[in-house]
């Protein structure tokens, strides 16, 4: 008797132990177990990840004690990818993230709350400028790392350098929405009807255009804005601006004219090797990462607008799950990220002796193009090795930020809560209106009047106002 009560009791503390090991996300079981966390990216996954992945660790654990699991969220449906996880109760740990959807995942208590955290990890606070770290307070807490990079945004408008040599096209004469539509056509009557010079998507719509507008959009929604430059703050429904219309036109005339992909409404992430695409960076970003990922040998670029400062702009971010049970594990991870140049550099360019190599002790050479990870979503810019034969981008970038000019309502952050049911109708509502319109699939002298009116019919105006509202009642405390 004594004897089956033992292997009872040996049968449960097995099974006990193996579920600890489980729900714990622990790198084995038992007490001496590495803690490891999930980290989701946005992108594609180098081929050599799980290579990759264990070089890291082996790196992060003899240093800190920590291991990471990446994972991936698709270009085109990360945000909806992260909806659906909120929603569903999915676990996660850790994710990287951009946009102002940062204010309404802590007021969902999405996020785990790490300001009382924060000074255990000096390495964060000394690296990243405070300014950075106010722009990510609610009410005095503090729920994710900021991305220390370019974060005075510069868009770019970046081409297909081979394309740009064939039809002699001078992208640094580019300045309005006519220049881009002239180097387009002469683009499209080159390389004949099969050839799509935009290749967008309803996940990656062409609204980088409209940045050249100078609207503040940190509303969460792309038809809200106030100009940069508007001493008055004024808040502004962009489908009633005569020029916003006006870039909409331009967009319905290149789908129906055969530059933008004819597929381009029902995709959730655009083909590769355009002629041209947009992104925000520097202008020496453009001929590296950029240029793999369109499928291009080279780059070039021209300035779209910027550099400036907005709310929206700064939020490239790490934040941890409110319900993650490896917060101290992520931000150890974090820490070492953005001040050892050794991991910042596997982060950022692979495996050393297999994706690159180092010329001197801060400076390295590629040897593949394959290693995919998007070096701005990860840590700081600013101890990253450059590579040898391109100059130090790090100078322009410091550069921009000092330049950067800064936004009317920088700071500012909706509070969408009193108009929560007219907001979530009206965003459902421009959802199915935007992919149309973006992609230039509906002719906007038809589709925006019924934008309009079926937005305001759901309390459009009443967000407006709600905004405004906050906006001047903000502007009398600063």
């Amino acid at each position: 008797m004594k004897n089956r009560i033992l292997v009872v009791a040996v049968v449960i503390m097995g099974l006990t132990t193996t579920f600890y090991g489980c729900g714990n996300k622990q790198g084995g079981t038992g007490a001496a177990a590495v803690p490891t966390f999930e980290w989701w990216l946005i992108g594609d996954p180098p081929p050599n990840l799980a290579e990759g992945q264990k070089v890291i660790n082996d790196y992060t654990e003899s240093k800190i004690g920590v291991k990471v699991e990446f994972k991936w969220f698709g270009w085109g449906d990360s945000l909806d990818r992260q909806t659906t996880m909120i929603n569903s109760g999915e676990y996660w740990d850790m994710w990287s993230l951009l946009g102002p959807n940062y204010y309404d995942h802590v007021r969902r208590g999405v996020y785990a709350d790490i300001t009382d955290l924060l000074p255990k990890y000096p390495g964060l606070t000394q690296i990243i400028p405070q300014a950075l770290w106010d722009g990510f307070k609610v009410k005095s807490r503090v729920y994710a790392v900021p991305t220390y990079k370019d974060s005075a945004a510069a868009h770019y408008a970046m081409w297909n350098e081979a394309l740009v040599r064939k039809y002699n096209i001078n992208v640094n004469s580019i300045e309005t929405i006519a220049d881009y539509d002239k180097a387009l056509r002469t683009i499209k009557a080159g390389e004949g009807a099969r050839f799509y010079p935009i290749h967008a998507a309803k996940g990656e719509p062409n609204g980088r255009f409209l940045y050249m507008l100078d609207y503040d959009q940190s509303f969460g929604m792309s038809i809200i804005g106030v100009k940069f430059s508007d001493p008055n703050a004024r808040v502004v429904n962009m489908l009633e601006d005569p020029e916003f219309v006006e870039y909409l036109r331009y967009f319905n005339r290149w789908y129906r004219d055969g530059i933008i992909n004819p597929d381009a409404p029902v995709l959730t992430e655009s083909p590769k090797n355009p002629a041209i695409a947009m992104g925000q960076g520097w202008s020496l970003a453009w001929d590296d990462t950029w240029a793999i990922n369109q499928g291009w040998e080279h780059a070039v670029s021209n300035l779209e607008y910027g550099p400036v400062y907005t709310t929206e702009t700064i939020l490239a971010y790490n934040a941890m799950s409110a319900n993650s049970r490896n917060v101290e594990a992520g931000l150890k991870f974090l820490e070492l990220a953005n001040t050892d140049r050794k991991l910042r550099d596997m982060l950022a360019y692979g495996i050393e002796g297999q994706d690159f190599e180092y010329v001197t002790p801060t400076t390295i050479r590629k040897l593949t193009t394959s290693w995919s990870m998007s070096a701005y979503q990860q840590a700081t810019f600013f101890i990253m090795s450059t590579q040898d034969g391109i100059p130090n981008p790090w100078d322009e970038v410091r550069q921009l930020n000092e330049q950067a000019k800064i936004s009317t309502i920088f700071g500012f952050a909706f509070d969408r809560t009193p108009v929560q049911n007219e907001y979530s109708n009206c965003y459902t509502i421009w959802d199915r209106f935007q992919a149309e319109l973006f992609t230039g699939a509906a002719d906007p002298d038809v589709m925006v009047p019924q934008a309009i009116a079926e937005l305001k019919a759901n309390g459009f105006d009443r967000i407006i106002a709600e905004a405004q509202r906050q906006i001047d009642e903000w502007r009398q405390t600063r």
